[in-house]
């Protein structure tokens, strides 16, 4: 897989625990689902959520719904595809049972880009 983008919107679990309390409930909701995402899968370092007309041509991406995609997907260490499968598939359940439950989330994701850590 390879690094992931970095976008002006990073979000990283440890930094969004300790600023729950001032978020909106979106974004506290989203920030702890996040940091559950990352305990879930150790490997994963980062990915991108991005509408359907920012996504380069010839990037491997998710499609979620609403024209929303995952892509620059960061893990390591390098796993067998079936291992990134499942974390490509934690991803994105995790993301649409976010927008099910908050039809507000489409705005909120686009865009974003969540890491582990940022350097």
């Amino acid at each position: 897989m390879g690094s992931y983008l970095a976008t002006n919107r990073v979000m990283k679990p440890a930094q969004l625990a300790s600023l729950n309390s001032r978020l909106p409930p979106i974004e506290e909701d989203l920030a702890v689902r996040m940091e559950k995402l990352f305990e879930r899968c150790p490997a994963l370092h980062g990915f991108t959520v991005l509408d359907r007309s920012l996504v380069p041509g010839g990037m491997r991406v998710a499609a979620l719904e609403r024209g929303l995609f995952v892509a620059g997907i960061g893990i390591f260490p390098e796993l067998a595809p079936d291992q990134c499968e499942r974390i490509y598939d934690e991803i994105s359940v995790a993301l649409l049972d976010f927008m099910v439950q908050r039809p507000e989330a489409r705005d909120v994701l686009r865009g974003r880009t969540f890491a582990r850590a940022f350097h």
